[in-house]
């Protein structure tokens, strides 16, 4: 079954398409339609917290 895996991804990857892509597709899949809308409601949510968030390294100038 795992070389199986191996050729169907190289194969993939030879007409061009990202691998990495096309696993975290099939690892979606797998979770229940709740478990996937928590997963993006939190990832949304710290997108937007880092976004808010002061970036590293930079300090405020003094007015």
């Amino acid at each position: 079954m795992s070389e199986q895996k191996k050729e169907v991804f190289s194969e993939a990857k030879g007409e061009g398409f990202d691998v990495k892509i096309i696993k975290e597709i099939i690892k979606l899949r797998k979770q229940d339609q709740d478990e996937r809308d928590v997963r993006e409601s939190l990832l949304d949510l710290y997108m937007r917290a880092m976004e808010t968030a002061p970036a590293e390294g930079k300090t405020a100038k003094a007015a």
